[in-house]
């Protein structure tokens, strides 16, 4: 969900903040936009409690008036994908709500749609969310003395780790294998710095909690198999060139072993993901928060 707001274009300062339920976390950039300046995170018990904790986040690092860029946890949208409505591009938005009666149960005045469009297919990404989140966000920001500028969703933002302007690394198809807390495990699919592809891997949340002698075990055997049945759907259906990379951001202990008893049924390499901005020892928890800071508009 991408809702634009008008921004104070002298403010340096650029910040990402991922809400989930539970936390909220911020990465803020310099002032060049060439490196990480804070990272930090503050847990509270429930996302209404969200306002006081982003305050007193933002006035522990004095990053009132930077330009913010919220990302949601998946836990707090819901995200589908349906066939494009048969009307100019410039009236998709407003058609959202009566489209949405079809796949939704919620009532339509109490959620805010927004959508993302499915490049080479007639397709979009229908994204809703409640409506009085969205209220409470908005607060939360201007208690906060920050510049909203979008609003947008976990998929999006991880994929901005990936956006370059080298055409050899843009025409590249990129697989992220990402995981929030105790959450289902999310995999994406990123080309020419699109986001063409999501899908959650379910019964695998108990990887992050495997230990190096439980690495011969059918988990890891059942998950490469869903691995290489979305490898093999970004050749077949979304007629991408084959995945490059298959980029793991989990949050394991043995990462290092891990990767390397995955790699065992790949040809493709298999690596932890990499990015200028990242250091071996950030948690990957903040890579939400660190893609919505990377947000280009």
């Amino acid at each position: 969900m991408r809702i634009p707001w008008l921004k104070n274009r002298h403010t340096q300062a650029k910040l990402g903040v991922f809400i989930a339920k539970q936390r909220v976390d911020i990465c803020a950039l310099s002032a060049g936009n060439e490196a990480i300046a804070v990272l930090d995170s503050s847990a509270f018990n429930d996302v209404s409690e969200l306002i006081n904790t982003l305050s007193k986040l933002i006035s522990k690092h004095n990053l009132q008036a930077a330009t913010c860029h919220v990302v949601l946890s998946n836990q707090l949208y819901q995200l589908l994908q349906i066939d494009k409505p048969n009307v100019p591009d410039d009236e998709v938005s407003s058609t959202l709500p009566f489209i949405a009666k079809e796949f939704i149960n919620e009532a339509i005045d109490t959620v805010v749609f927004d959508y993302f469009s499915v490049p080479n297919q007639n397709k979009i990404n229908l994204v809703y969310c409640p409506k009085n989140l969205v209220e409470l966000i908005i607060t939360a920001i201007q208690q906060a003395k920050l510049e909203l500028v979008t609003i947008g969703i976990e998929e999006l933002a991880t994929a901005n780790l990936f956006n370059t302007s080298a055409n050899d690394d843009r025409k590249s198809t990129q697989m992220l294998i990402a995981q929030q807390d105790h959450q289902e495990i999310n995999l994406t699919i990123i080309h020419d710095n699109q986001l063409y592809f999501s899908r959650r891997l379910r019964g695998f949340s108990r990887l992050r909690d495997l230990q190096e002698d439980q690495l011969d075990t059918a988990l890891l055997d059942n998950f490469s198999l869903e691995i290489q049945r979305s490898a093999d759907f970004v050749v077949s259906q979304l007629k991408l060139p084959e995945v490059k990379e298959i980029n793991l951001a989990l949050p394991s202990a043995i990462l290092a072993p891990l990767i390397a008893r995955l790699q065992l049924n790949f040809t493709i390499p298999v690596t932890p993901l990499k990015h200028a901005f990242i250091a071996e020892n950030v948690d990957t928890g903040f890579l939400p928060a660190i893609g919505g800071a990377l947000e280009q508009l």
